[in-house]
């Protein structure tokens, strides 16, 4: 399959299938520990194949709010994004927005992109990305993906925030990516 199809029509739904079982009780806290791990080490070694650029563009810092701790929508989203060229810099999980701010500064990224869960409260994802894209400096860009992104459909027009979000499925990342490039070029 490749990894690209791998994760997309394997991995990411069977990811939702073992989310529900957990969730529904159909699988103990362990087996879904089992299966997470599992998975990120073979992400982790497909991203790690993969030979990033140094200079390549765009520079994607990828991580997740503090409240977020699951890993594996963002390890999918940075394998998608490797493959298809662009330079990854990931924080892991967990990461306050004032730091988010201050590593795109210093790695000189130009986009942050957030994973959310379904298991995060949709004000909490609209405050968090509100507050992110008020605090990035002009021309970065904030993407978004997941569950739980649903809520960001829903924010207050008068609330806007100054840096936009735009908020992607998996399957549209190699498409933003392409928008990314003819709107910004080589920078």
């Amino acid at each position: 399959y490749g990894l690209r199809q791998s994760i997309l029509e394997i991995l990411a739904p069977l990811t939702c299938q073992v989310g529900a079982a957990w969730a529904s009780g159909y699988f103990a806290v362990f087996e879904e520990h089992l299966y997470t791990e599992a998975l990120q080490s073979v992400l982790r070694s497909a991203i790690a194949s993969l030979h990033q650029q140094p200079d390549a563009r765009p520079r994607i810092l990828l991580t997740t709010i503090v409240q977020e701790n699951h890993a594996l929508g963002l390890l999918m989203a940075q394998a998608l994004l490797s493959l298809a060229g662009a330079h990854c810099i990931s924080l892991g999980v967990q990461t306050p927005v004032a730091e988010m701010v201050q590593a795109s500064i210093s790695q000189d990224a130009d986009i942050v992109a957030l994973s959310f869960s379904s298991a995060l409260s949709p004000r909490l994802v609209q405050e968090s990305v509100q507050e992110l894209c008020n605090r990035l400096p002009p021309g970065m860009e904030c993407w978004a993906g997941g569950r739980g992104t649903q809520a960001l459909a829903n924010l207050n027009p008068q609330k806007l925030p100054a840096v936009p979000c735009r908020v992607l499925d998996m399957r549209e990342i190699d498409t933003a990516l392409q928008i990314w490039h003819e709107r910004y070029g080589a920078r």
